[in-house]
């Protein structure tokens, strides 16, 4: 009966060695990928408006003969929101082969990145550029733009530093900073466009779209009789030379 319990306890022992075992590796590997890897500052890549400005768009000139067609404005005066975006990026500054025992990686000149966030390494900060290879990044420093010597890997979203160095084909390929920007131009905000909208029932039509805002307008109709001589539209004055269905001929008096 002692055999029996001693031979019992000794296979449950062996157990919770081998079972405290592949605990203890796993808790060693976690510590080891922690211990070697680094804190990233992820980079937001969306465009940032950096500001805005109002334009305003006149169509006409005061004691000028001009001719509209059906349809066209015969005066505006409009004022638009104008955003300008810009995205920082990095651009390579020539053509470059990374090799090292792994798969190498490849830049061409001119070519632009997001930056995927930054890392501090003994206190010089770099950027993570992306390669062809998923999770696997170059790292370039943020001030000079050169190559770190080894290649990175992005794993629970810290960075991994393989021992690997790479050969780079090209001593003195950089990447260098370089700003995308973008212009959006919003609809009227404020402002009005007078349009030429023929001839009905001997009578000359004009619509007013009075621009109260960037989402909403509002516009009338005005009509007069289809002859030369001056019309008043909301304190636009024109002198009206010709008109038939299809085009006018005037002047903006005031």
């Amino acid at each position: 009966m002692k055999k029996t319990f001693v031979l019992c306890a000794l296979w449950c022992l062996n157990a919770c060695v081998y079972a405290g075992e592949i605990d203890v590796w796993s808790g060693r590997r976690a510590w080891f990928d922690n211990f070697n890897s680094f804190s990233i500052d992820y980079k937001d890549n969306a465009a940032n408006l950096v500001k805005t400005e109002y334009v305003n768009e006149k169509s006409f000139k005061v004691n000028e003969l001009r001719t509209a067609f059906k349809g066209y404005s015969v005066l505006s005066d409009k004022t638009f929101a104008r955003d300008y975006f810009v995205t920082e990026k990095v651009r390579a500054n020539g053509d470059v082969t990374l090799s090292n025992v792994s798969a190498p990686y490849v830049f061409k000149n001119n070519q632009t990145f997001n930056i995927i966030g930054t890392v501090d390494i003994d206190g010089v900060q770099y950027n993570l550029i992306p390669t062809q290879l998923e999770d696997f990044v170059v790292l370039a420093d943020c001030k000079t733009g050169k190559v770190y010597p080894q290649t990175g890997m992005i794993k629970d979203k810290r960075l991994i530093l393989l021992r690997q160095e790479f050969v780079l084909d090209n001593k003195n390929f950089r990447f260098e900073p370089v700003f995308i920007t973008k212009t959006k131009q919003s609809k009227p905000v404020k402002g009005f466009d007078i349009k030429f909208d023929g001839v009905r029932m001997e009578r000359m039509w004009f619509v007013y779209y009075d621009y109260a805002d960037a989402t909403t307008g509002d516009f009338v109709e005005y009509s007069f009789p289809a002859k030369p001589g001056m019309v008043n539209i909301r304190g636009v004055k024109l002198r009206i030379m010709s008109v038939d269905d299809q085009r006018i001929d005037y002047m903006v008096i005031e």
